[in-house]
């Protein structure tokens, strides 16, 4: 039988979690139409985290490979014409020589990569929120957004690998709206009943400024799930903050990776953030510092510390 492998490799903050959740509750069903999604590399029954790790020479050694080669192999039965893998951890390899290595060892020679993709400001917004919620180091939001360059060299890289389809990530453009429809449509394969809800709400409002104060500040925080719960529970903790919008275009008017993607890709609508809460809501710090958890001893301190949130998020 001939087969095919399909490699989603994100892009962050691209409705990937959904979609892997998605996959990963759906295996039988995969199975079904003839598509692996394999339990290999996958310690979270979710995404290939493990297998872009094994592909990534920064993080693993060349023995890394071959248990997962065996893996996939031994899942691999005679009605799957598709291996699909998943993990926005792909994107983080310079050098594709191992994941070449991994296709040749499956004995697969068609190599699918799908990669959604969001408009700057959009992405640099939503990207931010998540970096801050997972990582203890500080950093402002101009800083961080200078990240996006130019994506010539990324796309360039997977296109000599395989067959590359970029799309945008924008619910105007997504079949019905949904990212697992699209995604399903453009692999090939119905999917069947889509769950609704997004499973990697960003964190915002008090809870970002409450995180980016603790992070400045040297001190501890609940985990990233815990923040996400709390970004679940409470609205105004998932809200995106305010950018002018003379600010939003002068960035996008220097912004290379707009140009590059829209060039390949075609216009794509451009958000506002004039109207979102401006950062931090100075009247619910000490009251959303208590709805959070924070012991009294260390309020003062982030209470002080937050009240500078607006500079953190500006964008000059």
């Amino acid at each position: 039988m001939s087969r095919e492998i399909v490699l989603h490799i994100g892009r962050h903050k691209s409705g990937t979690s959904s979609l892997q959740h998605f996959l990963g509750s759906r295996r039988d069903y995969l199975d079904r139409l003839g598509v692996l999604y394999p339990r290999t590399g996958s310690a979270n029954r979710i995404a290939h985290h493990a297998i872009a790790d094994a592909c990534n020479a920064r993080k693993t050694g060349p023995e890394a490979l071959a248990p997962i080669i065996e893996g996939i192999r031994a899942e691999m039965g005679p009605q799957h014409h598709m291996v699909l893998l998943s993990s926005e951890a792909f994107q983080n390899l310079d050098d594709l020589a191992r994941l070449a290595a991994l296709v040749e060892g499956l004995g697969i020679e068609r190599i699918r990569i799908v990669c959604y993709v969001r408009e700057h400001l959009d992405y640099a917004i939503s990207g931010f929120r998540q970096m801050v919620q997972n990582q203890p180091g500080f950093m402002t939001f101009e800083t961080y957004a200078k990240r996006f360059r130019d994506p010539e060299i990324f796309i360039a890289r997977w296109q000599a690998l395989g067959e590359l389809t970029l799309k945008w990530y924008d619910r105007e453009k997504l079949l019905n709206g949904d990212v697992i429809a699209d995604f399903c449509a453009l692999v090939g394969f119905e999917p069947g009943e889509i769950p609704d809800g997004d499973r990697n709400p960003s964190i915002g409002g008090n809870l970002l400024a409450y995180k980016m104060a603790a992070n400045k500040l040297g001190l501890g925080t609940a985990g990233y799930d815990a923040l996400r719960g709390l970004a679940s529970d409470h609205a105004a903790f998932r809200s995106a903050f305010r950018i002018p919008d003379a600010a939003a275009e002068a960035l996008r008017a220097r912004s290379a990776y707009n140009a590059r993607l829209t060039g390949l890709l075609g216009e794509i609508r451009m958000k506002s953030w004039a109207d979102s809460p401006a950062l931090p809501d100075v009247d619910r710090i000490d009251d959303d510092l208590e709805l959070i958890g924070v012991a009294a001893a260390d309020r003062p301190a982030l209470a002080a510390e937050m009240r500078g949130a607006a500079a953190w998020v500006a964008i000059g």
